[in-house]
């Protein structure tokens, strides 16, 4: 038993999965190009600090990826929907959109958690995705348009399905990280320093005096000049 889902419905889960395939398809480009985030840095909010850490990646690749192909499932999904396809595609579609749904919604719980619980840091672009992702599974359990129990059955599918994208992420080694240590100088400044020098920082602990205390003697004859011989 499934129900069919209004013109209106239809277009609001367009253009959420859109927002959220844009969002994904640039943090990939990021991630793949190695580059910054445009406007998105600081002490609670820094995204190049997520999107640097393990949980950005499945393996070796950026789970924004998964997230582009999930999306763009859910919008081909979507074009079967409507009342204009059969209704062979119309059950198939349903049940793409309510596995790619589901999917989505938790997925987005589960990167929300890492972001509040495991990275200390958010990143705006990708709390904007996973918001879409999250009123898309709301929408989904709201109208379960294939019926209470094929709803569950497909809630299970995506549970899994998010299970191997953790399981993945678990796996995937940490990036290297490295520690920048900086050490005093090994003269404390409040040492006494030897005569004729001065205390200039750390920088420039021994620097010389600004006067130039190694001026060459004025000779009133040239000593560079080349000797005579006398007769």
């Amino acid at each position: 038993m499934y129900s069919h889902l209004s013109q209106k419905l239809i277009w609001t889960l367009r253009v959420l999965c859109s927002v959220a395939l844009i969002i994904s398809g640039y943090l990939a480009w990021v991630a793949l190009n190695k580059s910054g985030v445009a406007g998105c840095g600081g002490s609670v909010f820094d995204c190049d600090h997520v999107l640097s850490s393990r949980w950005s990646n499945w393996f070796a690749a950026p789970v924004s990826l998964g997230a582009i192909g999930l999306y763009t499932l859910t919008i081909v999904a979507l074009g079967f929907c409507g009342t204009r396809a059969s209704e062979r595609q119309q059950r198939f579609a349903l049940r793409v959109l309510t596995t790619c749904g589901l999917t989505a919604g938790l997925a987005a719980v589960w990167f929300i958690s890492l972001q509040v619980f495991a990275i200390g840091h958010f990143c705006s672009y990708c709390l904007a995705a996973h918001a879409c992702g999250l009123l898309i599974a709301t929408v989904i359990l709201w109208q379960r348009p294939m019926g209470t129990g094929s709803t569950i059955k497909f809630s299970a599918v995506s549970a899994a399905g998010v299970a191997v994208l953790i399981g993945g992420q678990l796996l995937t080694p940490p990036p290297p990280t490295f520690q920048i240590e900086y050490h005093a100088s090994a003269v404390p400044k409040s040492a006494h320093l030897p005569p004729g020098l001065v205390d200039k920082g750390d920088s420039q602990l021994f620097a010389a005096p600004d006067a130039d205390v190694f001026e060459a003697p004025d000779f009133d004859e040239d000593v560079f000049e080349a000797p005579t011989l006398d007769d």
